[in-house]
């Protein structure tokens, strides 16, 4: 059961990496009419720290939160709050999750659950 936690810690750090990333690459290529958004969440701070915090805590599942430490545990939970609380106080398209009709951020909305569930399974 932790074992398991810890992969979807990982899997949930690899896709926000992988959405910081295309993010990035990507920016407004394909804007949705049907959402008003600002420029602000496609900003490229937003995804290098996005990328970074996603990357370490990559490093942090697969080392530390193994071993058991329980800083790293409470890191990686932190780390997860920080990313949660920013992306909805200034990203108005996680308003929007709720409505399955709506383009909103499924995707990171999917990764933090399984980010807060593995961290569920892989505590001791």
């Amino acid at each position: 059961m932790r074992n398991l936690g810890i992969g979807l810690i990982i899997l949930a750090y690899l896709l926000l990496f992988h959405t910081a990333l295309r993010t990035a690459v990507h920016g407004r290529a394909h804007p949705h009419p049907e959402v008003t958004v600002s420029a602000e969440p496609d900003a490229p701070w937003e995804a290098a720290v996005t990328g970074a915090l996603a990357a370490a805590g990559i490093m942090l599942a697969a080392m530390p939160v193994r071993r058991g430490d329980k800083w790293a545990w409470w890191t990686s939970a932190t780390m997860l709050a920080i990313l949660l609380v920013t992306r909805v106080a200034t990203d108005p398209r996680c308003w929007v999750v709720y409505d399955p009709h709506q383009h909103g951020c499924h995707t990171f909305m999917i990764a933090m659950v399984m980010g807060i569930a593995g961290l569920a399974m892989a505590r001791r």
